[in-house]
């Protein structure tokens, strides 16, 4: 029984664009299947800048490209919109697909601002459609095993958890557009960009957060693009969080752009009464019973610290795919998709929280909604 196409449509192509666009091109290499049979993919790109427009559309083999955003978006084939656009630009294309119908998606954050994000989950869900916001710390596989073994309960109840993350962004930026560092355009600095990976992970992981105190540090404000010259940052590039869960766990992240100690992923720990986990993006340990008696001892060689944990299989994927895969389904078979629009405002309010608890030097408190 043949499947009806799902056309994607891709707004923007940047660095994200291309991460979304290459875990679409390797679904419609290995489609998914829906009752026996494979659903085609169909891929659209929009962007602005003509000579990227093409490069990517023919990298990818895109069907179709355009450079009039609100014409894509209106195409009658256009299923699924998702939405790569910088952070500022999200919410009026966003608006124009939940209006005319489209199923949406879009990498994070949700709005520029608390209210735009929440104008725009409001709108979703009294559309009915289906709507997701990337978060592919989730479907990384030491996190999904980790899930499943503290969902089991063998654990017990969750005390604590850390995550340490950060490299080194040079003045000299490389790897990163200068709109990145511009609160006016990004939205936020470190606390924006990769806390809300941070609390949306643990929020997943362990549950609800009721408060947040926060402290943040400038970092370097004078900073230099190879296309563009001097700039100046006026975000925070350094970040350290505690965290308050509802469940009475407390938390500790710290997550940097001027760190020298450089790091491809985080890695989490959450310790419970009867063990403990040490989570990376793919591999995940899992300790249980009591675990070493500490003895105190200078003159001694530091030991393995993973002494007495067992390794837990794990399944290694590009979480992007994983994701979008994800919504595929849901869209052609109309179940619930997580993490949604209502998932964004939530991490989004935690955002807010932890930017208030900086200014005012106190611990904020986050009202469940």
């Amino acid at each position: 029984m043949a499947t009806h196409p799902v056309t994607f449509l891709v707004l923007g192509t940047g660095r994200m664009a291309h991460r979304h666009a290459a875990a679409l091109s390797k679904i419609r290499s290995d489609p998914e299947v829906d009752d026996g049979a494979p659903i085609p993919i169909i891929l659209g790109i929009y962007g602005r800048n003509l000579d990227r427009l093409k490069e990517m559309s023919a990298s990818y083999e895109a069907d179709f490209m355009s450079d009039h955003l609100e014409g894509s978006i209106g195409r009658f084939d256009v299923d699924i919109v998702d939405n790569c656009l910088v952070n500022r630009l999200h919410h009026k294309p966003l608006m124009q697909a939940v209006a005319d119908g489209k199923h949406v998606f879009t990498d994070k954050p949700l709005g520029a601002t608390l209210p735009e994000s929440e104008e725009l989950a409001a709108a979703a869900v009294k559309a009915g459609i289906r709507h997701g916001i990337i978060q592919n710390m989730r479907f990384q596989g030491g996190p999904q095993s980790a899930k499943q073994l503290l969902e089991s309960g063998e654990l017990g109840r969750i005390f604590h958890a850390r995550i340490i993350f950060g490299y080194n962004v040079p003045a000299l930026v490389t790897n990163r557009p200068p709109w990145f560092f511009k609160h006016e355009e990004s939205g936020g600095g470190v606390v924006h960009d990769m806390m809300a990976h941070f609390y949306d992970l643990l929020g997943w992981l362990i549950g609800p957060i009721s408060s947040t105190p926060c402290l943040t540090f400038d970092g370097i404000t004078h900073r230099h693009d190879p296309q563009h010259g001097p700039f100046t940052s006026n975000v925070e590039e350094s970040c350290a969080v505690n965290l308050r869960f509802a469940n009475g766990a407390i938390g500790q992240v710290f997550s940097s752009w001027v760190r020298r100690r450089h790091e491809d992923i985080p890695t989490i720990e959450i310790d419970c009464a009867n063990g403990g986990l040490l989570v990376t993006a793919n591999r995940c340990w899992v300790q249980h019973g009591d675990g070493p008696l500490f003895h105190y001892n200078p003159a001694a060689e530091q030991g393995n610290p993973l002494d007495g944990w067992d390794e837990v299989p794990t399944k290694m994927a590009d979480p992007f795919e994983v994701q979008l895969r994800a919504f595929v389904r849901s869209v052609v078979s109309g179940s619930d998709y997580s993490p949604d629009w209502c998932d964004a405002v939530r991490t989004h309010r935690w955002v807010e929280a932890a930017y208030e608890s900086a200014r005012s030097g106190r611990e904020a408190s986050i009202e469940a909604p």
